[in-house]
């Protein structure tokens, strides 16, 4: 009959040998965590664990050469080294513009979804004459005279690349409009002062009359700093700010 060699093991959740109940050489497994361990002395003995599918590992881990992954879970925030040329999703385009009355922008978002703010030198809005989609990846702007200034042009329905579906990441759609928008109800005035938080010098403005439902263009929109704009209507205006990143 053949013989069965078994390691030492436990069945007990959570429990981990010690280094004076594992001897060098010698592995012990955990069959309830499926874990499996061995004492490390490099000057100071320690047990540390084997990495294996379908268990939590505790303490760090560094590793030399490439790693393959379907996702990773998180917000991201704690990825470093990660070279610019490697994030392909960019959400605006700004490009300038000296003297002119006709602009055209290469915004190259291969779609036709965007969004276009014009801002003079003054750091003041300026209303384009007509804004023309010219294909998927350019647009063109024309003023009532030549001018020199800013186009900001945003991708409108920006979307997160990855392997799981959007719909499946809890508070993704709350935290993406809590970055890159902001949403003030005004009124009883002709001139209000927005503070919007976005560290954006010129962001993209609408504003809405929501007795009328209808966009309104205000006499002076202004960015007075990266986190603040003024904006100046013909009289009393009651409705509905929006700024976007």
């Amino acid at each position: 009959m053949a013989q069965v060699v078994k390691l030492k093991r436990t069945s007990v959740s959570g429990k981990v040998p010690t280094t004076s109940t594992l001897e060098l050489g010698e592995l012990a497994i955990n069959t309830y965590d499926g874990k499996i361990y061995f004492e490390k002395d490099s000057g100071t003995p320690s047990i540390e664990q084997i990495v294996t599918t379908n268990s939590t590992t505790t303490g760090s881990i560094e590793l030399i050469g490439s790693v393959t992954a379907s996702y990773f879970i998180g917000d991201g925030s704690g990825i470093t080294n990660l070279p610019t040329a490697d994030v392909s999703q960019v959400a605006t385009v700004t490009a300038s513009f000296d003297n002119q009355s006709s602009i055209s922008v290469n915004h190259n978002f291969d779609s036709k979804n965007i969004l276009v703010s014009v801002y003079g030198i003054n750091d003041s809005q300026i209303i384009p004459s007509s804004v023309t989609l010219t294909n998927n990846n350019t647009t063109t702007i024309e003023l009532s005279s030549a001018q020199s200034g800013y186009v900001v042009v945003g991708k409108g329905g920006h979307i997160v690349s990855g392997s799981v579906s959007a719909d499946n990441i809890s508070g993704l759609e709350n935290k993406i409009t809590d970055l890159t928008s902001y949403t003030e109800i005004i009124s009883g005035n002709s001139t209000y002062s927005i503070v919007h938080n976005l560290n954006e010098e010129y962001p993209l403005v609408q504003v809405w009359n929501t007795t009328t439902k209808r966009q309104e263009v205000p006499q002076i929109i202004e960015s007075t700093s990266v986190n603040d704009l003024s904006i100046t209507f013909s009289g009393i205006f009651v409705g509905k700010v929006i700024v976007k990143k």
